[in-house]
């Protein structure tokens, strides 16, 4: 993988992958209200300035995101991000049903114009599909 960092946080990692042509976020440590957007508005950074239209959201590192943080990536973030250029997304959870279920909640009402978004638990999955778009 030919990655560059952009930005390493204690919470979060952001990267562009060369490989798959996209920006790849990692979350690292559970945060909620101001500390999630702020990483969520770093990772819209991101994907302006490298004019990405493809994201990969590693939240296999957390287990759940409160309901005003979903609410807010959902009606505030996500608008934003396909207003930017964001067409493809792949979001990888834990393992578990309720961090499946706590993602498509989140992504639950979010239609990228592109495709609709690939959620899974696997991370060779995500990178595959992420690839193919």
């Amino acid at each position: 993988m030919s990655a560059e960092t952009i930005e390493d946080t204690k919470n979060y990692t952001i990267e562009w992958d060369d490989d798959i042509g996209a920006v790849v976020f990692t979350w690292d440590e559970y945060v909620s209200g101001q500390t999630f957007r702020d990483a969520c508005e770093a990772l819209l950074d991101a994907i302006k300035r490298k004019n990405a239209s493809k994201s990969l959201t590693d939240t296999r590192g957390v287990n759940a995101h409160d309901a005003e943080d979903q609410e807010w990536l959902q009606n505030d973030w996500m608008p934003r991000a396909l207003d930017v250029g964001l067409e493809y997304s792949a979001v990888v959870h834990p393992d578990s049903v309720i961090s499946e279920m706590d993602v498509e909640n989140m992504m639950d009402g979010v239609e990228p114009s592109g495709a609709k978004p690939l959620l899974t638990s696997d991370m060779n999955e995500a990178r595959e599909w992420i690839a193919d778009k």
